[in-house]
């Protein structure tokens, strides 16, 4: 998919949501949650939780009444091992979509994602 496609709604009266605004939510969640930028195993719930909750309010805020929202969020220490995140999405690519917000620092990496179906 381009970066430009819009999310088109089930009703014309409804603004489509472009990627391109999605992904910058998920991108200032991750910017505003992050902090430091230091990885903290026992601090790991309160961010995840922050940061996918901002992304929601944000996205669900200017989403299409018609459109449903998933975010997830997937956070690593850096320990110089690998990492490999797979999703098998099964919709009309006409009007679903999935946005992925990657973050990286010499502490963590942060993988965001948010999946919009068109109901």
């Amino acid at each position: 998919m381009e970066p430009q496609q819009q999310i088109t709604a089930a009703t014309p009266s409804e603004k489509p949501l472009s990627k391109d605004e999605v992904h910058k939510f998920l991108k200032s969640a991750v910017d505003l949650a992050i902090g430091s930028g230091e990885y903290h195993h026992r601090a790991l719930s309160e961010l995840q939780n922050n940061i996918t909750q901002y992304a929601i309010k944000k996205i669900g805020a200017v989403k299409p009444a018609s459109t449903k929202c998933v975010v997830t969020c997937t956070i690593v220490q850096n320990t110089d091992a690998g990492f490999h995140i797979t999703n098998a999405l099964h919709w009309d690519d006409s009007c679903d979509t999935v946005v992925t917000y990657n973050f990286q620092n010499k502490a963590m990496n942060i993988v965001l994602t948010a999946y919009l179906i068109t109901t």
